[in-house]
């Protein structure tokens, strides 16, 4: 389990747009975390442990349906402001990141409604 502290540590400083990561166990109990300290927090630690309780519970979902779908890989939620991504660790843990979101990237989803996805598939929207 040590071996987890060392790799947030590591994942951190790879990469400047981490804000936050953490190691949480699918009981919800968060193992260890590491956050950005020269950033504004967006989320109070109490409000953190209730995102990735929500958050495991829909990976759970997820595991749900691996008979007819495959096993989950990862999971993104692009907002705004940040991303977050969901990847499993082995078959009881789960890594969280929290990522800055790249302006270029959120103005090009932004753009994204049925008309353009349509387009995308070369199909009408009523088909």
């Amino acid at each position: 389990m040590e071996d987890y502290k060392s790799f947030l540590e590591v994942l951190m400083v790879s990469n400047k747009n981490i804000r936050f990561s953490a190691i949480c166990s699918l009981e919800g109990e968060l193992l260890f975390q590491k956050r950005r300290d020269d950033i504004r927090q967006l989320f109070s630690l109490e409000e953190t442990k209730e995102q990735l309780n929500r958050t495991i519970e829909s990976w759970k979902s997820r595991v749900e349906i691996k008979d007819k779908v495959g096993s989950p890989l990862y999971s993104v939620t692009s907002y705004e402001k940040i991303k977050r991504m969901t990847i499993p660790i082995d078959e009881e843990h789960l890594l969280f990141i929290s990522m800055d979101n790249k302006d270029e990237e959120v103005e090009m989803f932004k753009n994204i409604n049925m008309k353009n996805i349509s387009a995308l598939l070369d199909i009408g929207p009523t088909k």
